[in-house]
């Protein structure tokens, strides 16, 4: 398979294929060529594709790095941060402990950064659980606090609400290990 193949397999640009094929991502052949430079087995393309889709957090660190809204110049990848899910749950738990455990989903899309239209799909999807009472929607604290808490949330924060939450949590859990 060429590279050119391979970046419509992948759906990925043109830059972030040239990226992974120079940082040795995806193994391959360089032909040495300036057109149809790599040469790539349709088995690793698989196996490349299977696990980006497969893992979430794969290849987190160049979210961004490629997008053309990036600053002039070229930019290093981010340092990766990775949190555990789970430690990121008991933070939260401690965090909102004085909030009610059924929260109105207005309230609840605020504290995780998304647009409460976000919450109603996952609650008629029936990813999160949902009750309306007298016209007004709510949600159980615990399943917020699960899907903000889920891996592939917490490799690509969007929004600065959620962003901010994170950054608050590392931030104490800094601090909590200095002491």
């Amino acid at each position: 398979m060429t590279g050119s193949e391979l970046r419509r397999y992948l759906h990925i640009s043109s830059r972030k294929l040239k990226y992974l094929m120079d940082h040795d991502y995806i193994p391959h052949e360089d032909t040495g060529q300036v057109t149809y430079k790599y040469r790539v087995r349709r088995t690793d393309a698989r196996a490349f594709k299977k696990k980006m889709d497969a893992d979430p957090v794969f290849l987190s660190e160049l979210t961004g790095l490629f997008s053309s809204t990036a600053s002039p110049g070229h930019r290093a990848p981010r340092k990766r941060i990775v949190i555990d899910s789970a430690d990121f749950q008991n933070y939260l738990l401690v965090h909102w402990s004085k909030l009610p455990d059924a929260l109105p989903t207005q309230q609840a899309a605020q504290l995780i950064g998304v647009n409460p239209q976000r919450l109603h799909e996952q609650i008629r999807a029936g990813a999160l659980y949902g009750v309306k009472v007298h016209g007004k929607q709510y949600c159980v604290k615990l399943e917020i606090i699960a899907y903000a808490s889920a891996p592939e949330r917490l490799s690509h924060p969007c929004s600065k609400a959620y962003k901010a939450l994170i950054e608050e949590y590392l931030r104490q859990r800094s601090t909590h290990r200095a002491r």
